[in-house]
Order: C-alpha cells, then sequence, then structure tokens
C-alpha cells in the first residue's frame, strides 16, 4: 500500500502572509486539523490547530499575526510512491501528524496519522463481525501456515493476518476471521499444538484462553 492509495488529494492551503484569525476560522469551518502553506505553488510550511489555537491564547497579539508567524518551516515531505509504513515510521520519528505529498515539487495531497490509522483498522478487519485470536506461533518457519491451514479446515474465512514479536521475542499472529462464533478455529488451532492466548468476539472485551 502506497501514500496515493490513502492519500487526501483535496488540500486547504493558505499562504505565509494569510492572517491567523483566518487559519483559525478555517480550520474549524473545514474541521481538519492542518493547512499546507504555499507560496507561489511551493510547500513553505504546515501550520496545525494547535500552532494556531496557542497563538490565539494572547488575544492581544492574535490579531496582528500571519501564518507566517506560527507555521512550522522545516515541513517535511513525501512522495505519493511512498510505502504507507515508510510514512507511518517518518510521522513517528521526527513527531508529526501529517505529511504533505509533493510530485515532481508540486503539492498532489496529505497524508495524516488518521488516514494511516484508518488503514491500520481496515488492514486488521476491524468494524465488521468477526473475531480476533492471539495465537503463540513459535519459531518454527512452518507453523504460521499450519495455523492458517488449521482455521481453513475448519471453513472460517481469514479477513487478516498481522505477525510480530511478542515481549518475551516470540512470534505470536493476531488473526482475524469472519466469524462471531470462533470456538471451531479454536480448537483446530489448539489440536495442532498451538496456544491461543486471547480472543475477542466482536464488540466483545478480550477474553483468556485457558
Amino acid at each position: 500500500m502506497l501514500v496515493r492509495d490513502i492519500m487526501q488529494s483535496q488540500v486547504v492551503t493558505v499562504t505565509p502572509q494569510t492572517a491567523a484569525r483566518d487559519a483559525l476560522r478555517l480550520l474549524r469551518s473545514r474541521g481538519i486539523r492542518h493547512l499546507v502553506v504555499l507560496n507561489a505553488d511551493e510547500v513553505v510550511g504546515i501550520v496545525s490547530d494547535r500552532d494556531v489555537k496557542q497563538v490565539a491564547a494572547q488575544p492581544e497579539r492574535f490579531n496582528d499575526w500571519v501564518v507566517d508567524d506560527v507555521m512550522s518551516g522545516a515541513v517535511i515531505t513525501v512522495d505519493p510512491s511512498t510505502a504507507v509504513e515508510d510514512a507511518a515510521r517518518l510521522m513517528l520519528k521526527e513527531r508529526i501528524s501529517a505529511l504533505p505529498v509533493t510530485e515532481a515539487g508540486k503539492l498532489v495531497g496529505i497524508v495524516t496519522e488518521t488516514d494511516v490509522m484508518r488503514l491500520f483498522v481496515r488492514a486488521l478487519g476491524a468494524g465488521v463481525p468477526s473475531s480476533r485470536l492471539d495465537v503463540v506461533v513459535g519459531a518454527s518457519p512452518t507453523a504460521l501456515a499450519d495455523i492458517v491451514g488449521a482455521i481453513q479446515a475448519t471453513g472460517a474465512p481469514i479477513s487478516s493476518i498481522v505477525t510480530l514479536p511478542n515481549r518475551e521475542r516470540v512470534s505470536e499472529a493476531v488473526i482475524r476471521i469472519a466469524t462471531i462464533d470462533p470456538r471451531a478455529a479454536i480448537a483446530a488451532i489448539i489440536a495442532r499444538g498451538y496456544r491461543v492466548k486471547t480472543i475477542q468476539r466482536h464488540d466483545q472485551s478480550f477474553e483468556p484462553v485457558v
């Protein structure tokens, strides 16, 4: 998945000389958190609702301030062909919540932490009737295929699989299956010798598996 697949192509922009009060009004009326700052079509900064609200807390100066006074000029951009995980890693590393997207020097979109979270939720299959299983996979290179085969043999469709090491550096799999009754799948996994740590049925809290 690339940035172009999740970015917002309709970007609200301002100039460095836009009044700060107008920028705040624009943020509120559009229900957004970031404005990209353009100067003759060149991205020169980004301003967030937090930036403007901090200035608005000083009413005696607010009316005199413009976007250039409050924006972040050290703006970091990405290309539409950037992998989503690389964009997310960049936002985490730089502690920023939005990245303007440019192509050949022109602004073509913006990707925010909300866009990344939407993709994360969709990739995990959350929000639809399903069940989530946390399974200890172990170190065997064939274990995941074995677990998948066990689930498929029960007829339960697999919506998503994410693997990651836990705190003990043991590989685990977060598996979401498209059923609200995962008992057959759980029994099949356990029968193959794997541990199902927790389950979560749709709209219910996590339950430990004994």
